[in-house]
């Protein structure tokens, strides 16, 4: 499941164009400043098992958010001809590996981005095989010597705590369901995709049925909850609208870390509010700039 990736495709939900795009955009960005390219550069987005890559001419390589490969974290150069493998390491469930020059596929609407829904982007729109050549672009500046922050050279973290702030129709929810929705923890399906993941625990159905409401548009990170009571986190190849009942919304600065969790971890839910995910958010920005600017 390795697929090319930048950070999607935006602005097109209205006509039915999911965003695509990298799970991880926090990996993304840090796997691309790594090797010298842009933050957004198109780049490899590998889940559980990832390739073995060979190198035409010399090209110098880095992974972001799980530990795959011989040198998670760092920049690896690679000599024409030579080989290496991406195996994953402990609790390695999805990582970004980045090209310096970025990978050099057409635009579609804006993005290099794979969307399976639409069968378009990436490579082909669609998954990398054994034997495919993948064209490089001109890097944009010169590789770091640093390594990537710690928590982005791969965690294994069987518990995941991620704040959100309330959904839409979070006043459907009763106050007893809203605390086990707070409360207790739910336990990572691996029926989760790109579509979504999907949640295991205490059902939190909203009352009058949570599949009666008219559809409207989804956004990254929402928390549906669909008639079985069982949460879903939509991600990047959600549909560009849905009727179920959404409880809350996952912030952005949680979002990335509870992408990198492998399937049976445990996700535990917090409420916060605007002003705190802003913060936080400001935060994770600054400390990226004070890394990227390091001497």
């Amino acid at each position: 499941m390795t697929t090319v990736q930048d950070r999607g495709r935006f602005g097109l939900g209205a006509w039915g164009v999911p965003a695509a795009g990298a799970l991880d955009a926090e990996a993304l960005a840090v796997a691309n400043l790594l090797v010298g390219n842009r933050e957004g550069e198109a780049a490899l987005e590998i889940t559980f098992t990832g390739p073995v890559l060979k190198a035409r001419g010399a090209v110098e390589i880095a992974v972001a958010g799980g530990a795959f490969g011989p040198a998670p974290g760092r920049v690896l150069r690679l000599e024409d001809g030579e080989t290496v493998a991406l195996w994953p390491g402990a609790g390695a469930a999805r990582a970004i590996v980045s090209v310096a020059g970025g990978i050099d596929v057409p635009l579609v609407l804006g993005s290099k981005s794979t969307s399976f829904a639409a069968g378009f982007g990436g490579f082909e729109g669609r998954r990398l095989q054994k034997g495919d050549i993948l064209p490089l672009g001109i890097p944009a500046g010169t590789p770091l010597a640093r390594p990537a922050l710690p928590d982005l050279r791969g965690m294994d973290e069987q518990e995941v705590f991620v704040r959100v702030l309330p959904g839409p129709q979070e006043g459907l929810f009763s106050e007893a369901t809203q605390a086990a929705f707070f409360s207790a923890p739910y336990r990572l399906l691996p029926e989760s995709n790109r579509i979504g993941f999907r949640l295991s625990g205490p059902p939190v159905a909203a009352a009058g049925g949570a599949g009666e409401l008219p559809s409207e548009g989804t956004a990254i990170g929402s928390v549906q909850v669909p008639a079985d009571g069982q949460p879903i986190v939509l991600l990047a190849e959600r549909p560009a609208t849905g009727g179920y009942a959404k409880i809350g919304s996952v912030i952005a600065v949680d979002l990335s870390r509870l992408v990198r969790a492998r399937p049976g971890s445990l996700v535990r839910f917090a409420r916060t509010t605007v002003d705190e995910a802003r913060r936080l958010f400001l935060e994770r920005r600054e400390r990226m700039r004070r890394w990227r600017e390091e001497p």
